[in-house]
């Protein structure tokens, strides 16, 4: 019986202990230390950030992409800010807004994990919105932003 007592507690400690380390893979919102956490992970490099505000990040793949996250729905002091949304973008230049609007005909219906769209200024707008509402596990984000990042990477290689 002391033996069925000891195992019993045992298994509730372990299981305790892994909600607990699951529960810390698991972020509620980001501030600018754990979105870079996350784009270096992805293999990127961050190469400017400002948490004076809203949090913002730029950063750049191995192979080359320009990218930016930024914070939305962002609450707390400045230089603090924890976000429960954030922006993926990245654009491309193109020689005319007609040649805009076929890339949107074409990549727009291709791709539904990211937004394409005509900027205004014949430009090429990607964008992926993250929500953070309930938590997202950094895994996950990790892998958004390969996400983001690997089908812009495709797109700018065939532009």
């Amino acid at each position: 019986m002391m033996k069925s007592m000891m195992a019993a507690g045992a298994l509730v400690i372990a299981v305790s202990a892994s909600g607990a380390a699951q529960a810390q893979s698991y972020i509620p919102d980001w501030g600018i230390a754990d979105m870079r956490e996350a784009v270096v992970a992805a293999g990127s490099t961050v190469t400017r950030e400002d948490n004076s505000k809203d949090p913002y990040i730029a950063a750049t793949t191995a192979e080359g992409l320009k990218f930016t996250i930024s914070g939305r729905v962002c609450e707390g002091a400045d230089g603090a800010r924890r976000c429960k949304g954030a922006l993926l973008q990245t654009s491309f230049s193109l020689g005319s807004d007609a040649e805009v609007d076929a890339a949107v005909k074409q990549w727009g219906q291709e791709f539904a994990a990211i937004a394409v769209s005509n900027d205004g200024s014949k430009g090429l707008l990607l964008s992926r919105y993250l929500i953070f509402d309930y938590g997202i596990h950094r895994e996950n984000l990790r892998l958004n932003i390969q996400v983001f990042t690997g089908i812009a990477e495709d797109m700018w290689g065939e532009i």
